[in-house]
């Protein structure tokens, strides 16, 4: 299960998290502004469309319509405020994330509902997270490579129903069940919290095993069980 994704801005944000997002499966492509620029990254292979993210013309050009995330991440709050309402209104992907250069000027973005990442906020966290839980961090860092979190809506009438242990025991010994719910209501589950379609859980985990437990509970039409192929006594039957 791969995202269509479009970035805004090609700088070094925009570079590192296209490479991330890669690694994970998904498709990318970056709307970047500076002629320059746009070359250089085309060179070292990434899928880039030269123009201006706050041009409707750029962005239609891109195909941004078909986009499922939008991500504006240049290096001006102003082009960033404008580009992401640009996206928001007229061609409205299922989700826009934006970043935000100076704290200070989140406020307008929060305004109109546009999920910001703050560059001071992020630093700072990630350099507590560094302080209080090293291991985890570093094993984050790896996420797209070796390991990998995501989140996905249940959809596979075989998981309906049933309670968070349940669930727990037909995942992958190297998935586990972060949480249950979507960026409104997510929660730290009980095991004996049951999931309905269209619940979002939040997995972690090695990266071929989250993306094997995503496949199997977004689909809709194959209610086969994912301990089925890896248990044992299953393959021995």
């Amino acid at each position: 299960m791969s995202n269509t994704i479009h970035l805004i801005g090609g700088g070094t944000v925009g570079r590192r998290l296209a490479d991330r997002l890669e690694i994970r499966g998904d498709s990318v492509q970056i709307i970047e502004h500076d002629e320059e620029r746009a070359q250089l990254l085309e060179k070292r292979g990434y899928r880039v469309h030269h123009g201006d993210g706050t041009d409707i013309s750029t962005l239609d050009g891109a195909g941004i319509v078909d986009a499922d995330i939008v991500v504006v991440a240049t290096g001006s709050d102003d082009s960033n405020l404008l580009a992401a309402q640009l996206v928001r209104s007229r061609f409205e992907p299922e989700s826009v994330i934006t970043r935000v250069n100076r704290r200070e000027n989140a406020d307008p973005f929060e305004e109109l509902g546009i999920t910001t990442v703050s560059r001071s906020d992020a630093t700072a966290k990630m350099l507590d997270s560094h302080l209080e839980s090293p291991a985890m961090t570093r094993w984050m860092e790896t996420i797209g490579d070796r390991g990998d979190i995501q989140e996905v809506a249940i959809a596979n009438p075989d998981y309906v129903g049933l309670t968070i242990a349940e669930l727990d025991e037909r995942l992958s010994e190297q998935v586990l069940l972060l949480m249950v719910g979507d960026e409104v209501d997510a929660h730290l589950p009980d095991r004996d919290e049951t999931v309905e379609h269209g619940d979002h859980v939040t997995l972690i985990g090695s990266r071929d095993a989250v993306r094997e437990a995503m496949d199997e509970l977004s689909d809709e039409s194959s209610p086969n069980d994912i301990a089925a192929s890896t248990s044992p006594s299953t393959s021995e039957e």
